[in-house]
């Protein structure tokens, strides 16, 4: 019984770290880009600056248009680590909240 428990959990384990690996394979290297989609930079009357996927308003200024471009998310592995880190300064901060007022 101890063994299909270790096996499966091996399996398991095995299979996420694959998933990451692809995911940050995938994420990283495999994107390419898309020349159907066209980005644009442009200000409006006030000077602030927009970035957009759509055709600029009338009136617009220093209008930029990028083609080829493909936004593609942060790999899960990078997401997992900043939360992580983010827990770890959340107890540490607590903890040493805690002594401070011990003392």
């Amino acid at each position: 019984m101890k063994k299909i428990v270790l096996i499966v959990l091996v399996i398991l384990f095995l299979g996420a770290t694959g998933f990451l690996a692809y995911d940050w394979h995938v994420k990283t290297t495999l994107h390419e880009d898309d020349q159907r989609v066209t980005l644009y930079s442009w200000k409006d009357k006030n000077g602030v600056p927009h970035y957009t996927d759509t055709q600029p308003p009338d009136g617009a200024r220093d209008i930029e248009e990028r083609k080829g471009f493909k936004y593609t998310d942060q790999p899960l592995v990078a997401k997992i680590k900043d939360k992580t880190v983010a827990g770890f300064k959340r107890v540490k901060e607590k903890i040493f909240k805690k002594k401070k007022q011990k003392k």
